[in-house]
């Protein structure tokens, strides 16, 4: 089986563990009363979407070129992306202004019930999280949904010390303000991957990757002696691509293609630009051709 359908059969699983547990931290949380454990089902139901969002994502993006769509459908998993930001964002303001309600008017909530249902929720998250470890480095919109899980794992471990504070104290303040650490960490995680779509979208060079850098190591493949109008952008998180005019001090047409050869080898081996559009100007030529 390759990799990507791996890769979907895996996100298949976490979507149905995630649905889970979302629907527990819902009837616990309305069961119990707590905010924090509302807040906690929130944060899963964004995890939730983020998975169905990668899943649907990854099905387009692996359909082929075409006439109209010449680079793919890569960009889908960028839109994804985005529109997973957003929503987080308006999720974060829903849950600090519910957080600064009850901080204001603080109310009961069942601590030992609510400290059990964080427990099975933290079980689950755990068991995703692990899962997707290996695998939130295939592109952005993995590693976003990934960090959904993971902020969402570090989430319910606040919810289970706002249950075990409320059971030792019988202080149900510790339930807003767990919720509100929930909210700044759905708001980091949020801004970040909105951050990293609008680069993309704006086409500026890759994280990772110095032009100045990526122009010396061109400069030292034997017979570059020259690089100008060098561009380097994303196609989508995991795929880069370079355009570049090359000056090549070669003796014929055939020496001057194994040179632009071994810079495409060395741009895809240690900057992983996989699309490459190198305009090559022969140095002799244009000298032959002057004289």
């Amino acid at each position: 089986m390759a990799s990507g359908e791996m890769l979907r059969k895996e996100f298949r699983i976490f979507i149905y563990l995630s649905a889970f547990v979302l629907l527990l931290e819902l009837l616990g949380g309305y069961f119990t009363n707590s905010l924090a454990l509302m807040s906690d089902a929130g944060h899963v139901a964004t995890d939730l979407l983020a998975l169905l969002l990668a899943y649907v994502s990854m099905q387009v993006s692996a359909k082929a070129s075409d006439k109209k769509f010449t680079f793919g459908y890569g960009r889908a998993e960028i839109f994804a992306a985005a529109a997973n930001g957003v929503f987080l964002v308006g999720m974060t303001a829903y849950i600090m202004y519910q957080a600064y309600y009850r901080l204001v008017f603080p109310q009961a909530v069942k601590g030992p019930e609510m400290l059990v249902v964080a427990v099975i929720g933290l079980v689950g998250n755990l068991y995703v999280a692990y899962r997707m470890h290996d695998s939130e480095k295939e592109n952005l919109n993995v590693r976003g949904a990934y960090l959904h899980v993971l902020s969402d794992t570090l989430s319910s471990v606040g919810v289970i010390l706002a249950g075990g504070l409320i059971v030792l104290t019988g202080n149900y303040i510790f339930d807003p303000i767990i919720s509100f650490i929930i909210g700044v960490l759905i708001l980091a995680g949020s801004l970040q991957l909105l951050r990293e779509a609008a680069q993309i979208f704006m086409e500026s060079a890759p994280s990772g990757i110095n032009l100045e850098e990526l122009e010396q190591e061109i400069r030292k493949i034997r017979g570059v002696t020259e690089v100008h109008d060098l561009h380097v952008w994303s196609l989508t998180s995991d795929k880069h691509a370079l355009s570049a005019h090359v000056l090549i001090d070669a003796e014929n047409l055939r020496a001057m293609n194994e040179i632009v050869k071994k810079t495409n080898a060395m741009l895809e081996s240690k900057y992983n630009i996989t699309h490459t559009t190198i305009q090559s100007e022969c140095e002799r030529c244009v000298r032959t051709h002057s004289h």
